[in-house]
């Protein structure tokens, strides 16, 4: 228990610390491929963010600053010593929370691909595709086959939405719906699926919807992120993913080139990697990846 709040976490190896927090509705087995490899010479620790996996859920209560809060009394009650960050998505926000708010606990940051001010309100309600995403989410769980049944997708500027293939979604629906009924309550968790939608599927069968209705009505959006930026003094790498705006969708993808720029002009010295690849870096591009880390540690 930190604070009141139970968090589940996984830990790894010896050395020098690293903590890696995962992205909204991921559990901390996102981090599968890279921990094994970064246990070689660091103690590292993957969280289950409140509201996540064997974390406690807390409907209700979720922000990105008492998520923060969350991370910053992980580092002092069990990590006990300064430590490297990374954080995908809103986990690299929630990263940036810790290190503007507690930097005796941070030696760095590796921002990968976080919604640096596309997730501020009423920006993210008014301007971004991910509020539309967040709204399904809400009106179809925890009905998860419903969810993929369901889903659409953007593909490019100006191009309609793509569906979730029927097939797939059948045989994803079908798969979902038996693993249910023979293990009532237990994570969904299949296998033969491609190892990003494998997470996303089991993330979401143990995952807590009042997280992403506090993103749909804007009450998670309680950090100011250029003044945690800007008020960040250790080494910041920021990883950008693939995105682009859509005329009538608005921002798909979690940062912009303005928003990079934006960064760049709040904090001195930030790194800024700008890849063509999808929003979980960690899973699709572990070794460029593990470079950016390496990169991150010879900084800090």
């Amino acid at each position: 228990m930190l604070d009141g709040v139970r968090l589940h976490y996984a830990t790894a190896g010896s050395g020098p610390a690293i903590v890696l927090v995962p992205g909204q509705s991921f559990p901390w087995q996102s981090y599968s491929k890279v921990m094994p490899l970064l246990a070689k010479q660091h103690r590292v620790f993957a969280i289950d963010v409140r509201g996540h996996g064997k974390s406690e859920h807390t409907p209700g209560r979720y922000t990105f600053g008492r998520c923060g809060k969350d991370l910053v009394a992980f580092l002092r009650e069990v990590v006990r010593e300064p430590a490297l960050l990374s954080g995908n998505s809103s986990g690299g926000l929630i990263c940036l929370w810790a290190a503007a708010n507690a930097p005796e606990f941070v030696r760095g940051v590796l921002a990968e691909d976080p919604p640096l001010f596309s997730a501020e309100w009423p920006r993210m309600r008014d301007e971004t595709w991910v509020h539309d995403f967040f709204t399904h989410v809400v009106s179809t769980l925890p009905d998860l086959a419903g969810f993929f049944s369901t889903l659409k997708l953007p593909t490019k500027p100006g191009k309609k939405l793509m569906s979730f293939p029927r097939p797939l979604a059948w045989v994803l629906g079908g798969a979902i719906r038996r693993h249910q009924r023979q293990k009532p309550g237990a994570p969904v968790d299949l296998p033969w699926l491609p190892m990003h939608v494998r997470l996303f599927v089991r993330g979401l069968s143990e995952y807590d919807v009042d997280f992403t209705r506090a993103c749909v009505d804007g009450s998670m959006c309680d950090m100011d992120h250029g003044d945690c930026l800007a008020r960040t003094k250790c080494p910041v790498v920021l990883l950008q993913a693939s995105s682009f705006t859509d005329p009538e969708l608005g921002l798909v993808g979690a940062m912009g080139d303005a928003d990079v720029a934006r960064a760049k002009s709040l904090k001195p010295g930030l790194v800024v990697e700008s890849w063509p690849k999808p929003h979980v870096v960690h899973l699709a591009a572990p070794k460029q990846w593990l470079a950016l880390m390496e990169r991150l540690e010879a900084m800090a």
